[in-house]
Parts: C-alpha cells; sequence; structure tokens
C-alpha cells in the first residue's frame, strides 16, 4: 500500500515538471518571437513577455532548477550509499 501511495506522489511530481518544462519551452519560444518582432517595430509581445516574467517564468525557472538540483543530490546520495 505505501508503494502505491510513493507511485503516486512520484508521478504527481513528475507530472508537475513535465508541465513546467512545457512552460519553459513555450516560454523561450514566445522570447524569442516577441525579439524579433520588437527588432521589426512591434513591442507589444515584448511588452507582454515583460509583464509575464515575473509572475509566471521566474517561479518556472526557479522550479525547475531546483528540481535538477534536488535530483542531482538524491542520486548522489543514493550512489554514496550503494558502493
Amino acid at each position: 500500500m505505501k508503494e502505491t501511495k510513493e507511485v503516486k506522489w512520484t508521478n504527481f511530481l513528475d507530472n508537475i515538471l513535465i508541465y513546467n518544462l512545457y512552460i519553459l519551452i513555450i516560454g523561450s519560444i514566445f522570447l524569442g518571437l516577441s525579439f524579433i518582432l520588437s527588432v521589426n517595430g512591434n513591442s507589444q509581445l515584448f511588452n507582454l513577455f515583460q509583464k509575464l516574467w515575473y509572475p509566471l517564468f521566474i517561479p518556472s525557472l526557479s522550479l525547475f532548477f531546483t528540481a535538477i538540483l534536488v535530483e542531482a543530490l538524491f542520486v548522489r546520495f543514493i550512489n554514496r550509499n550503494n558502493k
């Protein structure tokens, strides 16, 4: 019973991180398009990106890099215990 709860919990976290990765990929495409349009004189999309930077993209980046760091530390800790 405990293993199924643990699997559900890890699946839930994995799904959140996958959605987070999609947000980052879409955000990078959005940044590229808005930069190209702002160079051509249309800065409305870039202004929208700037408004979304702090409430959407900064937390998404923080969650992404924190998850990578925690996963790396967790794997190192497990590998150290297995030796």
